[in-house]
């Protein structure tokens, strides 16, 4: 029995009552820590600390058990060592504990003796209908709640986390404190031995607190992948989610499974699929709060064209360069801003686009707001950015003497500019060189949700992060299923096997098997065109590096001379029983190929790319989650190195393209149909000329 999302929140984010079981006065112990900020956010809000010998801490009175609290508790967080977890675990249950959050570690990342401690928890919690967060959770924060179960101090405001590090959750703290924003959630899952990250996700979309979230993810429990993309997918409710996924590289990938001991999985699986369903996935720690923290003020760009302001030609220069870099361009303005900009600046600035203060801003700083206006009111202008040292006007005198006149001058025009940034519909961003000293002047900002960066790339990143913003697409819903390929022997196929299959899910590969010279002869004289004859034995699953494939075989005589000669092949290998396959030779065309695999995470993946010798060549590999569309099936397709030469590049001959989108969603279709014991398929090469596409080779993985 699962908590709807509506109670999950209640019990996590709103609790009426938190019971901190571990609690210790000691403050560098994390127990200490933990009591104390929780104490600290409840205010005049019920929690109950429970210590197996105090009589109270920090005036609050201690209980012994949960069995002696006055009433029943909403939250019980569990701080205790890993050998008494069970116990109070169990009491949780007997409690009717509402929700409960593991801190303690010591379980599935240690090994399966742990996973097996994990399971038997979830199963006692919830026979009772109690959900749990952890083990190895960091903890719990809701502004709006009153609940800090982390141990430190973090700032409030609109950003959701969801987070499988609590050291991460520190550092994007830091970063909160720096940009001087916060948070409206910290939700850190641990081992997600129960509650998922899909599932916490579905809690911060109902959040009217959170208007971006962001997700610290080194792997997702099995299927829980997929499941987020169809929670995004099919949700009413649309937010921005930012995601930090480490495993792109093979170090990254060995270091999230001693972390954690969750499924790495294909990080080109995981890539794909968050980006088909509109999630941004940051590179590095700070482009993710950078990103994040522009999707916070709840705006995006209705066209890819803004406005650059600065108050010196080297840092719009700067700007201009990484926004173009990533997909913006400079807005032309109309005819009407020009002559307002001639009115607001000097004729040694710049109005054009970027528009340069030339020295204006720093003596005058209350001239920002009424170019800022101006360009927001232009109708070719989708988002403004300003960059520069406002802020720290008032510091740059010579000798250090400090420019009142100019402070007050810079505050007034921060209050003028925050108001017309809420007031827009239009995105507007702040590069200042004195963001990170927190100076007063730039206050009446952060006060209105405009963010202020320090880093000028940083500015241009996060305008460009809120044009890639788009319509998720609803895909085919997924039925979850266990992980069909845990403790059991994978099982290769042969060729004439994986034909059979393919060909009974009407996929087109008639198997022609012969065993014998005779056999050969009489296929070739029905076959009317040439052939080619492979080996078929589980000793030679790469034919042709044993010389296993025999093309433009034209007589019976000819067959028969291929297979003897097929037939000594496997006799050196120690092959039994040989076969061979028979199928027709294909024309010249592009060859490409068209590969599957049925990932832990996000279920059935379709790849696509250039084949045969291309592959590992070009690398062309494309990929989208199984089942798909005929128009996802066009895209992928379409995404592909090679799509100019299946299009007739130059002259070139143009094929089929239709019946290769066909065959890839006949394909996608059958891997999502055969989730559950097939592993992987590779078809390669597709051969795709005029007459269609034909599977020349393929290869198949069951369990």
């Amino acid at each position: 029995m699962s908590a709807p999302v509506e109670s999950l929140a209640d019990s996590f984010l709103r609790p009426r009552s938190i019971a901190m079981i571990g609690a210790t006065a000691a403050v560098h112990k994390a127990g200490g820590r933990r009591w104390r900020s929780a104490l600290t956010a409840r205010g005049d809000r019920a929690i109950y600390p429970i210590h197996p010998s105090a009589d109270q801490l920090d005036g609050k009175r201690a209980y012994r058990t949960l069995k002696e609290l006055p009433d029943a508790v909403d939250l019980a967080v569990v701080m205790v060592p890993s050998e008494f977890v069970a116990n109070v675990v169990g009491e949780c249950a007997a409690a009717n504990a509402k929700a409960v959050i593991v801190v303690s570690a010591g379980f599935g990342e240690t090994g399966e003796a742990g996973r097996v401690a994990e399971r038997e928890m979830v199963a006692t919690l919830r026979d009772r209908g109690i959900r749990m967060l952890g083990p190895n959770s960091a903890g719990v924060f809701s502004a709006a709640g009153g609940v800090n179960t982390l141990g430190w101090e973090i700032p409030s405001g609109h950003i959701g986390l969801i987070t499988q590090s609590g050291n991460i959750a520190l550092s994007f703290t830091r970063y909160a404190h720096a940009r001087q924003v916060g948070f409206s959630s910290i939700l850190a899952v641990g081992n997600s031995a129960d509650l998922t990250i899909s599932e916490l996700v579905e809690v911060l979309l109902l959040d009217d607190e959170t208007n971006v979230i962001l997700i610290y993810c080194e792997g997702f429990a099995p299927n829980d992948g997929r499941r987020l993309i169809d929670v995004l997918s099919r949700s009413a409710i649309r937010k921005p989610v930012v995601i930090l996924k480490p495993g792109g590289s093979e170090e990254g990938r060995r270091a999230v499974q001693s972390h954690t001991g969750s499924l790495a999985g294909d990080d080109i699986i995981a890539d794909s699929a968050l980006r088909a369903a509109g999630v941004y996935r940051a590179q590095e720690i700070d482009e993710a709060f950078d990103v994040a923290l522009a999707f916070s003020i709840g705006k995006r760009l209705r066209s890819n064209a803004v406005a650059i302001l600065s108050d010196g030609g080297g840092h719009a220069t700067m700007v201009a360069d990484t926004a173009g870099r990533l997909g913006l361009t400079l807005a032309s303005f109309s005819p009407s801003t020009h002559e307002k900009l001639k009115t607001l600046l000097p004729v040694r600035s710049g109005i054009g686009n970027p528009v340069d203060f030339a020295g204006v801003a720093e003596s005058n700083p209350e001239s920002i707001p009424g170019v800022l206006q101006a360009c927001l009111e232009d109708p070719a202008v989708s988002g403004v950015i300003f960059a520069g040292h406002f802020g720290g006007y008032h510091l740059m005198a010579p000798g250090g003497e400090l420019l009142s006149g100019v402070k007050s001058a810079e505050s007034a025009a921060a209050e003028r500019i925050g108001q017309l940034a809420t007031a827009s519909g239009k995105p507007v961003l702040i590069h200042s060189d004195h963001a990170d000293s927190h100076p007063s002047t730039l206050r009446p900002l952060h006060l209105a949700g405009v963010p202020v960066y320090g880093k000028l790339e940083s500015s241009a990143k996060g305008m460009a992060a809120l044009m890639q913003r788009k319509t998720l697409s609803a895909l085919v819903e997924v039925q979850a299923h266990a992980d069909a390929h845990e403790d059991v022997v994978d099982a290769v196929l042969l060729e004439d096997e994986c034909r059979r299959i393919l060909s009974e899910a009407g996929i087109a590969m008639p198997p022609s098997v012969v065993r014998s010279s005779a056999e050969a002869r009489q296929v070739m004289s029905k076959a009317g065109v040439p052939v080619a004859m492979k080996l078929v034995s589980s000793r030679a699953i790469h034919k042709s590096d044993v010389g296993g494939v025999l093309l433009s075989i034209a007589t019976d005589e000819d067959a028969a001379v291929a297979y003897t000669k097929l037939e000594g092949i496997a006799a050196r290998l120690g092959e039994e029983n040989p076969k061979a396959l028979v199928t027709p030779m294909i024309g010249k065309g592009i060859e490409c190929f068209i590969g599957a695999k049925i990932d832990p995470q996000f279920g059935p993946a379709i790849f696509f790319g250039a084949g045969g010798v291309w592959i590992e060549i070009m690398k062309d590999v494309n990929c989208r989650l199984a089942p798909m569309t005929a128009v996802e099936s066009a895209a992928i397709v379409n995404a592909s190195r090679i799509s100019p030469l299946l299009s007739g590049f130059r002259g070139g001959d143009k094929v089929a393209q239709q019946a290769l989108v066909e065959l890839i969603e006949k394909v996608s279709r059958f891997c999502w149909d055969r989730r559950n014991d097939l592993i992987e398929l590779d078809l390669n090469p597709v051969i795709v000329n005029s007459e269609g596409a034909h599977i020349v080779d393929a290869r198949m993985v069951t369990a």
